[in-house]
Protein backbone atom coordinates (compact mmCIF):
# COMPACT_ATOMS: atom_id res chain seq x y z
CA UNK A 1 0.00 0.00 0.00
CA UNK A 2 1.30 3.45 -0.90
CA UNK A 3 1.62 6.12 1.73
CA UNK A 4 0.50 9.69 1.07
CA UNK A 5 3.99 10.86 0.16
CA UNK A 6 4.35 8.10 -2.45
CA UNK A 7 0.92 8.94 -3.87
CA UNK A 8 1.89 12.63 -4.05
CA UNK A 9 5.15 11.74 -5.82
CA UNK A 10 3.22 9.70 -8.38
CA UNK A 11 0.75 12.54 -8.92
CA UNK A 12 3.56 15.04 -9.40
CA UNK A 13 5.37 12.70 -11.82
CA UNK A 14 2.13 12.39 -13.79
CA UNK A 15 1.92 16.19 -13.94
CA UNK A 16 5.57 16.41 -15.06
CA UNK A 17 4.91 13.88 -17.83
CA UNK A 18 1.76 15.67 -18.99
CA UNK A 19 3.58 19.01 -19.05
CA UNK A 20 6.50 17.54 -21.03
CA UNK A 21 4.11 15.99 -23.56
CA UNK A 22 2.20 19.26 -23.94
CA UNK A 23 5.35 21.40 -24.14
CA UNK A 24 7.16 19.26 -26.69
CA UNK A 25 4.95 16.66 -28.38
CA UNK A 26 1.76 18.72 -28.61
CA UNK A 27 3.63 21.91 -29.52
CA UNK A 28 5.66 20.00 -32.12
CA UNK A 29 2.36 19.28 -33.86
CA UNK A 30 1.06 22.84 -33.42
CA UNK A 31 4.24 24.41 -34.80
CA UNK A 32 5.04 21.54 -37.23
CA UNK A 33 8.56 21.87 -35.84
CA UNK A 34 10.89 18.88 -35.35
CA UNK A 35 12.99 20.74 -32.78
CA UNK A 36 10.22 20.35 -30.19
CA UNK A 37 10.34 16.54 -30.48
CA UNK A 38 14.07 16.48 -29.75
CA UNK A 39 13.21 17.35 -26.12
CA UNK A 40 10.83 14.41 -25.56
CA UNK A 41 11.71 11.61 -28.01
CA UNK A 42 14.61 9.44 -26.89
CA UNK A 43 17.32 8.91 -29.52
CA UNK A 44 16.38 5.21 -29.67
CA UNK A 45 12.67 6.09 -30.00
CA UNK A 46 10.54 3.92 -32.30
CA UNK A 47 7.06 4.53 -33.72
CA UNK A 48 4.90 1.52 -34.58
CA UNK A 49 1.87 2.04 -36.83
CA UNK A 50 -0.18 0.45 -39.58
CA UNK A 51 0.11 2.12 -42.98
CA UNK A 52 -2.77 2.74 -45.39
CA UNK A 53 -2.54 -0.92 -46.52
CA UNK A 54 -2.71 -2.14 -42.91
CA UNK A 55 0.94 -3.22 -42.94
CA UNK A 56 3.12 -2.71 -39.90
CA UNK A 57 5.51 0.18 -40.29
CA UNK A 58 8.27 1.05 -37.82
CA UNK A 59 9.65 4.59 -37.95
CA UNK A 60 12.77 5.77 -36.17
CA UNK A 61 13.32 9.25 -34.73
CA UNK A 62 15.37 10.50 -37.69
CA UNK A 63 12.67 9.60 -40.23
CA UNK A 64 9.89 10.98 -38.03
CA UNK A 65 11.58 14.35 -37.64
CA UNK A 66 11.77 14.64 -41.43
CA UNK A 67 7.95 14.68 -41.54
CA UNK A 68 7.86 18.12 -39.89
CA UNK A 69 8.75 21.53 -41.29
CA UNK A 70 7.88 24.80 -39.52
CA UNK A 71 7.82 26.60 -42.87
CA UNK A 72 4.78 24.50 -43.81
CA UNK A 73 2.78 24.98 -40.60
CA UNK A 74 -0.95 25.58 -40.96
CA UNK A 75 -1.59 28.14 -38.24
CA UNK A 76 -5.35 27.83 -38.73
CA UNK A 77 -5.45 24.33 -37.25
CA UNK A 78 -6.68 24.00 -33.68
CA UNK A 79 -4.69 21.15 -32.09
CA UNK A 80 -6.09 19.51 -28.95
CA UNK A 81 -4.59 16.86 -26.72
CA UNK A 82 -6.67 14.86 -24.25
CA UNK A 83 -5.05 12.52 -21.73
CA UNK A 84 -6.94 9.29 -21.07
CA UNK A 85 -4.40 7.66 -18.79
CA UNK A 86 -0.98 8.28 -17.27
CA UNK A 87 0.39 5.31 -15.34
CA UNK A 88 3.71 5.69 -13.49
CA UNK A 89 5.74 2.96 -11.80
CA UNK A 90 9.09 4.20 -10.54
CA UNK A 91 11.08 5.46 -13.52
CA UNK A 92 8.79 4.07 -16.23
CA UNK A 93 5.39 5.23 -17.43
CA UNK A 94 2.65 4.54 -19.97
CA UNK A 95 0.40 7.22 -21.46
CA UNK A 96 -2.73 7.01 -23.58
CA UNK A 97 -3.87 10.23 -25.23
CA UNK A 98 -5.79 11.62 -28.15
CA UNK A 99 -4.26 14.34 -30.31
CA UNK A 100 -6.28 15.93 -33.07
CA UNK A 101 -7.04 18.93 -35.20
CA UNK A 102 -9.59 19.63 -37.91
CA UNK A 103 -7.68 17.46 -40.41
CA UNK A 104 -6.45 14.43 -38.45
CA UNK A 105 -6.88 12.62 -35.16
CA UNK A 106 -4.92 9.88 -33.43
CA UNK A 107 -5.01 7.78 -30.30
CA UNK A 108 -1.40 7.47 -29.16
CA UNK A 109 0.12 5.10 -26.65
CA UNK A 110 3.52 6.07 -25.26
CA UNK A 111 6.04 4.16 -23.19
CA UNK A 112 8.31 6.53 -21.28
CA UNK A 113 11.42 6.22 -19.15
CA UNK A 114 12.87 8.72 -16.72
CA UNK A 115 16.55 9.01 -17.61
CA UNK A 116 18.90 11.43 -15.85
CA UNK A 117 15.91 13.25 -14.36
CA UNK A 118 13.98 13.73 -17.64
CA UNK A 119 11.02 11.80 -19.03
CA UNK A 120 11.62 10.47 -22.55
CA UNK A 121 9.16 8.77 -24.89
CA UNK A 122 10.89 5.57 -25.99
CA UNK A 123 8.04 3.96 -27.96
CA UNK A 124 4.88 5.16 -29.64
CA UNK A 125 1.89 3.22 -30.99
CA UNK A 126 -0.69 5.18 -32.91
CA UNK A 127 -4.17 4.55 -34.24
CA UNK A 128 -5.70 6.97 -36.75
CA UNK A 129 -9.25 7.93 -35.77
CA UNK A 130 -9.84 10.56 -38.47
Amino acid sequence: MLNNQSENNIVSEKDIIKKAIMDYYHEGHVKNDPDFYKNILHDEWKFFLFDENNHLKIVDKHEYLLWYNPDKVNENLNWKTKFYNVDVTGNIAAVKLRIECEEVGYIDYFNLMKINGNWWIVHKLSYKVK
